[in-house]
């Protein structure tokens, strides 16, 4: 992250202190990257073979991490490590192609980066910008960073066509301090980029306290920069308690880019750092493909920490850091929490899937996937859960597989390849 108070030296001396709320976001892009790896790399037949990652704002690549008195990896290097990690666990016979663009409008923060971070973290390979290659068993990882001191905005030409170009997938970590630094425009021209996904920093808090409802110069610029007109216009706005004023401002803040930023597929998560009894910020992820969704889906499910989430302080998905770093490294869920709130989830699901299925809602699983998936927090096992396990076996529905009805003994092997 950079245009914040976050400094880097150029040569390692300084360092910013990491921000429990900044660590949970680390792990989320960390562990989702992998996981999207496996899924597009390892996909039946023939899988992707390209990927170009941009991180527009990546700062110097270490911070001080003063919890455990050692130092954390940023994004670039997480980045690079959640690829490595994830080819090394896929048995493909084909080479696996990538392309790092790391962004940042100082220069201290790119040189950081470069000559410090790559080092420390052992990819001091990568820091000359060459293309470096890892050869396995099954095939082979092609890497290559390129290191840009400019303003993101600036750059998003180049990065588009660059992505353009290249083909395959291309992920976007847009993850600036404030919403001044990215404009609608650029997000939308990403969108708009064929096996394009986003995932976005959106500094909701600030908005609330400073632009929206106000009539000052912010308002003006922040509804030129993300064409916000018309949007969070609510006139009884400051009557709406905790959990309908967070409600309206997710779903209007999903509307914006849905319409706006030409998202087909958006998703949120909410920080709430310590401290906070509102959202901070937006995670907001955009994909055109609604297996970008789904992989993400899984792995905010995993780092979703809001008991009872569907009516708790915040709407859907997030995270409160209050208690997240203090007594664990890694999220642990008291394991009767979140077995409510899948069950929780899957209650609200068979309230709208199940209820039309029957009404007489028929489908392919895909379809289900594209018209419910979205609309709920639902992963993939909660669509599972609530056919197989509830549906199907309550014989209130029938799965036909091959032109041919599912018979109870064979649900096991039908699970294993939906």
């Amino acid at each position: 992250m950079s245009n914040s108070k976050a400094k880097w030296g150029a040569d390692g001396s300084e360092l910013p202190i990491i921000d429990p709320h900044t660590k949970a976001k680390h792990q989320i892009i960390e562990e989702y990257i992998e996981n999207l790896i496996i899924t597009l790399y390892q996909k039946a037949r023939q899988g992707e073979k390209t990927f170009t990652f941009i991180d527009g704002f990546c700062g110097g690549g270490m911070y001080d991490d003063q919890e455990s008195s050692r130092q954390w990896e940023g994004s670039p290097i997480r980045i690079i490590k959640a690829v490595r990690s994830a080819y090394k666990k896929c048995k493909r016979k084909y080479p696996l192609n990538i392309k790092y663009i790391f962004i940042d409008n100082d220069k201290n923060h790119i040189d950081c980066l470069k000559n410090y971070s790559m080092l420390e973290a052992g990819l001091e390979e990568l820091a000359n910008e060459q293309q470096h290659e890892i050869s396995g068993d099954f095939g082979s990882l092609i890497e290559q960073c390129e290191f840009i001191c400019r303003d993101f905005e600036n750059i998003v030409s180049y990065c588009i066509s660059i992505a353009e170009n290249r083909k395959g997938h291309s992920f976007f970590l847009i993850d600036p301090f404030g919403w001044s630094h990215v404009s609608m425009n650029s997000i939308r021209r990403i969108n708009t980029l064929k096996g394009s996904e986003i995932l976005y920093t959106y500094m909701i808090r600030d908005l609330k306290r400073f632009v929206i409802g106000k009539n000052g110069v912010d308002t003006v610029n922040f509804n030129k920069i993300l064409e916000a007109s018309g949007y969070y216009e609510l006139e009884n706005l400051k009557l709406l308690d905790r959990v309908s004023e967070q409600r309206y401002f997710r779903n209007e803040s999903l509307r914006l880019f849905r319409d706006k930023g030409n998202a087909k597929y958006a998703h949120t998560f909410s920080l709430i750092p310590k401290g906070f009894t509102v959202v901070l910020y937006y995670l907001m992820h955009f994909s055109q493909n609604i297996t970008a969704l789904q992989v993400m889906r899984d792995a905010l499910w995993k780092h979703n920490n809001l008991y009872h989430f569907f009516e708790f302080e915040v709407y859907g998905f997030g995270l409160k850091t209050i208690d997240y770093y203090e007594q664990n490294q890694k999220l642990d869920f008291y394991i009767e929490d979140s077995l409510e709130n899948h069950e929780s989830c899957i209650d609200i699901l068979d309230k709208d899937l199940g209820k039309n299925i029957r009404n007489g809602y028929e489908a392919t699983l895909c379809q289900i996937w594209n018209d419910y998936m979205e609309k709920h927090p639902a992963t993939k096992d909660h669509f599972e859960d609530l056919l197989i396990n509830r549906l199907l076996q309550d014989k209130e529905i029938e799965i036909i597989r091959n032109d041919k009805i599912v018979r109870e003994r064979d649900v096991k092997k039908l699970q294993k390849k939906i």
